[in-house]
Order: structure tokens, then C-alpha cells, then sequence
């Protein structure tokens, strides 16, 4: 029994040294670990944050630029047919889009569903204006009725997309 007891005082001391500075050195590697995590993420956010940024900017660019205004300024059609001026539209639009593909991997999926429908909106208000008009008429008669269709609308959905990006950037910066 005695030596049972010696063995006692020398192990437990030991086992409760060893504990202790197992836990010790788990709590230590822990702050470690996620200090280190915090720093990865900091330097990320400062290498995408630009990034993100700049697709805002092109977003609230591609969303102005396909406005109708903006878009029959850029593209006039005086010596055009309604047809060929559509055509001419349409593909400036879906180019433009097209270009700027790549920014919805930088913002919410809200913005990007809500810039692709602004984008089907003002291609269907061509389409709808060339059906108002025929294919044959002017261009100049075409850009006419596309911005009175357009401007019976209330809100458009470009609008739209362009003040959930400002919300967006708002909440984020």
C-alpha cells in the first residue's frame, strides 16, 4: 500500500503538470489559428474589396448605358429601317452585357438577377416598340416610340437594380 501510495504522489503531480500544460498549449495554438485566420481574411478583404468595388461601378455603368436614352444617343438609326436599327439595339445591349459578365461573381445574386431582368425589360421594350411600328418604318420613328414606351413605364427596372446597388455598396462600405 505504501508503494502504491508513493507512485500516487509522483504520478499525480506529473499527470496534472502534463495536463495542465496540454490545455495551456491547445488554448495558445487555438488563439493562434484563428488569429491567423483573421489575418487572412483581413488581407483577402484588401485585395477584393478594390475588386468588388470596380464591379459596382460597372454594373451601375451597364445599367445607365442600356437605358434607352442613353442607349439611342450612342446608336443612332436615322438612315436605318425599324429592322435593322432593332438589330443594331439589341446587340449593342447584349454586347454590352455580355462585357460585363463577369462582375456577378463580385455582388449579391439579388443584384445580378435584378440587372439581367432590367436587361430583358428594355430588350422586350425594343421588340414591343418594333411591333408597335412595323419593321419597315424609320429608325428615327422607332427610337421615338422606344422612349414613349419607356417613359410610360413608372419605375423601371433599371432603376430598380441601380438603388439595390446603392444599397448594396451602402451596407457593405
Amino acid at each position: 500500500m505504501a508503494i502504491f501510495f508513493e507512485i500516487l504522489t509522483i504520478t499525480l503531480p506529473a499527470l496534472i503538470v502534463a495536463g495542465t500544460v496540454y490545455f495551456t498549449i491547445k488554448t495558445i495554438y487555438e488563439k493562434e489559428l484563428r488569429k491567423k485566420t483573421l489575418e487572412l481574411k483581413y488581407n483577402s478583404k484588401q485585395i477584393i474589396n478594390p475588386i468588388r468595388l470596380q464591379a459596382y461601378e460597372r454594373l451601375a455603368l451597364l445599367l445607365e448605358r442600356m437605358k434607352p436614352d442613353s442607349l439611342l444617343l450612342r446608336n443612332t438609326g436615322n438612315n436605318l429601317s425599324a429592322g435593322q436599327y432593332r438589330t443594331i439595339l439589341l446587340t449593342a445591349i447584349r454586347s454590352e452585357f455580355e462585357h460585363n459578365l463577369s462582375q456577378q461573381v463580385y455582388v449579391s445574386s439579388a443584384l445580378w438577377a435584378a440587372t439581367r431582368n432590367a436587361k430583358d425589360e428594355i430588350s422586350k421594350v425594343i421588340n414591343l416598340a418594333t411591333g408597335k411600328i412595323g419593321l419597315d418604318a424609320s429608325g428615327s420613328d422607332l427610337a421615338t416610340t422606344i422612349l414613349d414606351v419607356y417613359m410610360k413605364i413608372e419605375l423601371s427596372l433599371a432603376d430598380v437594380a441601380l438603388e439595390l446597388l446603392r444599397r448594396e455598396i451602402k451596407e457593405l462600405y
